[in-house]
């Protein structure tokens, strides 16, 4: 009795996405664009960051035609930028996003053009690499740099996610669609530990909201 019970559950388990899949529940995508950051100002430290290139995937369940759910993995990479005690610092950074979000679809009349609006959270995940300090070579008009250890550590900070954007259906291949769509992401902005109580006498601690824009385009696959 038990044996046929795990065998019914298992089969129930391998079918349900089968079925939801034939009705076009899922979805997931692969997308690129530029992560471009604002500048956030608090303890006489401006931070911001270089702009970078975005790489994330999305997964997306639709439990009804006007509501789903999506999962988004991202990796980006960029310099964040100190201006503090008159220098300029950089750190080398790559940037992990773990997010979700509730997304709606306003329309859902089966044209080629579905808007959607999202919002939700999750995590970035700041891993430092090289630290910079940049100052003006005032003879020859440009900008020297030197590495410097200023003991710059990982950093994870939780974010608010929010977008919209449109897929567009591609003709004679009803399971793919081009996604374009605009990502905000509010945080708080990261200063990987640097203190000047450590020793280092250079503080990047603003207190403030860093918020980066990633404008994207994507290819999604519909099953």
């Amino acid at each position: 009795m038990l044996k046929r019970a795990r065998i019914a559950l298992a089969v129930t388990l391998f079918w349900t996405p089968v079925v939801f899949a034939q009705d076009g529940h899922f979805d997931a995508s692969v997308n690129g664009g530029v992560a471009i950051t604002n500048t956030a100002t608090g303890n006489s430290v401006a931070q911001s960051a270089t702009t970078g290139l975005n790489v994330f995937g999305t997964f997306r369940f639709k439990f009804r035609p006007e509501h789903s759910f999506i999962f988004n993995y991202g990796r980006s990479n960029n310099s964040q930028t100190f201006q503090a005690v008159g220098d300029n610092f950089h750190v080398v950074n790559t940037i992990s996003e773990i997010t979700g979000a509730y997304v709606f679809s306003p329309f859902r009349k089966g044209g080629r053009f579905d808007p959607f609006f999202l919002a939700g959270g999750g995590a970035l995940k700041f891993d430092p690499g090289s630290t910079w300090v940049f100052f003006p070579d005032l003879a020859n008009g440009m900008h020297n740099r030197v590495q410097v250890n200023l003991g710059a550590v990982k950093q994870t900070q939780l974010a608010f996610l929010y977008g919209l954007g449109v897929d567009y259906r591609l003709p004679k291949v009803s399971r793919l669609a081009l996604r374009l769509q605009y990502r905000g992401l509010l945080y708080k902005a990261p200063d990987f530990k640097v203190d000047a109580t450590a020793g280092s006498g250079v503080s990047f601690f603003t207190g403030a909201k860093g918020h980066m824009a990633e404008p994207s385009i994507g290819l999604v696959f519909k099953f």
